[in-house]
């Protein structure tokens, strides 16, 4: 669609809408252009929505920042072909340019013209008229590709190797691709990638032992948008149509009735058969308390709780107590090297990992991590693997999992584990867990004698 022409060269630079500054602000913070560590795309988009108070703006600047995180590899191949030299294009100007890009191609309610204004005032208040012009060209260019800005074989055309082609696409790094193609071959590759371009699902557990858990659930269920539901009771929605259960969430989080937890925990901790795991557990890797509130509103009574995050461990006792659960024992160690008294039955190990299975739910990932970064988890995972064999007694259970897809932290563990004298009992391997957008790795290993 064409819109007038405007003469950019004589405005002055508007004040940029506050929306677009928050997911500006936002994206920033999460991947700063100077290369520097960012946060993680949450808490950054938190910080960056409190001066936001229209509902319309928060959601805005929502859509626009996870939006371009999960299409930015796309939306660079887009602006990069429209640039003479990209290689010597400032990178503020390429920021901007792939978010209004990513803003025209997949955000069809909103004018065009209103696009090209923010972006273009935003590169001119920054780095002057000749950029806010580079910038309007390209965005007018852009513009005037319609149908074609969303047509596969424009982004592949030119690719040198096959897994190129499918990074540009599906907007994941070459390395990434290339790994999971080796791993895990091309069908499981496609599934991967198609569901790391999708927003992750509405995910709710409902609080098993709350006197009024199956009416809420058999209520929550009735709802539009439902896509998935097992009881004991874990309930997606489809995040388009789950707006409509929102103040239902609200009210029955603040009454320690509903948690929002990702639907695939709760699927793998099923597959995991965690209700009939022996007592006591440790959840070794416990972060803020999510599967050790599963194990607890599952009826499980001796649970155990530890993190090397002293703040992490703050929220796990925070949400026992917002839950009316047991404040179990939780401490602050190393799950590598931490001593008992009393030894476990059951430990779980909900690894730290790249996280490269969650990606819908974390876009800034993908752009953050190296196959070094896998390197050197895999390594933290194994101390932590042979930490906790040597704490557990013949008969007893070792869980582990991650939420990531790569065989180094998924299957060459579980091979460690059976090295050291550990038979497997289940594995919860890839099934059907497109269809939750999130994959999650994990197995069960009992000591031998």
């Amino acid at each position: 669609m064409n819109t007038p022409q405007t003469d950019q060269s004589s405005s002055e630079p508007q004040a940029i809408p506050a929306a677009r500054v928050a997911a500006l602000t936002a994206v920033e913070q999460a991947l700063p252009i100077s290369g520097k560590p960012g946060q993680d795309i949450q808490p950054a988009l938190d910080n960056a929505l409190r001066v936001l108070h229209d509902p319309r703006d928060k959601g805005l600047a929502t859509e626009l920042s996870y939006g371009f995180l999960r299409f930015k590899g796309r939306m660079d191949h887009l602006v990069r072909r429209h640039l003479a030299k990209p290689e010597r294009t400032h990178p503020l100007i390429l920021r901007v340019l792939g978010m209004a890009a990513f803003e025209l191609t997949h955000l069809g309610g909103i004018p065009p013209h209103a696009t090209l204004s923010w972006a273009v005032d935003a590169v001119k208040s920054r780095l002057g008229q000749a950029s806010a012009n580079v910038a309007n060209a390209v965005l007018r260019r852009i513009q005037d590709l319609g149908p074609d800005a969303l047509n596969r074989a424009f982004y592949e055309h030119g690719s040198t190797s096959r897994a190129q082609a499918l990074s540009i696409w599906y907007s994941c790094p070459e390395w990434l691709v290339r790994l999971w193609l080796r791993d895990y071959g091309d069908r499981r590759t496609h599934d991967l990638l198609e569901a790391q371009l999708l927003p992750p699902l509405t995910g709710v557990r409902v609080n098993a032992l709350h006197e009024r858990a199956r009416p809420a659930f058999d209520y929550l269920v009735s709802q539009p948008g439902v896509a998935y539901a097992e009881y004991p009771p874990f309930l997606a929605y489809d995040p388009a149509k789950a707006t409509a259960v929102l103040p239902d969430l609200v009210s029955g989080e603040r009454e320690g009735l509903l948690s929002r937890q990702s639907v695939a925990v709760g699927d793998i901790m099923r597959r995991l058969d965690s209700v009939n795991w022996p007592e006591p557990i440790w959840d070794a890797c416990a972060g803020r308390g999510g599967k050790t509130a599963v194990l607890l509103e599952q009826g499980h009574e001796r649970v155990w709780a530890s993190d090397v995050n002293a703040r992490r461990l703050r929220g796990l006792r925070n949400e026992m107590k917002r839950l009316n659960l047991p404040q179990i024992p939780a401490f602050l160690t190393n799950a590598a090297t931490a001593c008992f008294r009393e030894a476990p039955a059951t430990i779980l190990v909900d690894a730290p990992c790249s996280g490269l299975g969650v990606l819908s739910r974390r876009p800034d990932a993908k752009w953050k991590r190296t196959q070094t970064d896998i390197t050197n988890l895999a390594g933290i995972q194994r101390a932590i693997i042979h930490g906790c064999a040597d704490k557990l007694p013949a008969g007893g259970l070792l869980v582990y999992m991650t939420c990531t897809m790569t065989r180094d932290e998924n299957e060459r563990q579980g091979e460690i584990i059976e090295s050291l004298g550990f038979t497997r009992e289940i594995l919860a391997g890839w099934d059907d867990q497109s269809l939750l957008r999130e994959f999650f790795y994990g197995g069960v290993w009992k000591k031998n004698s």
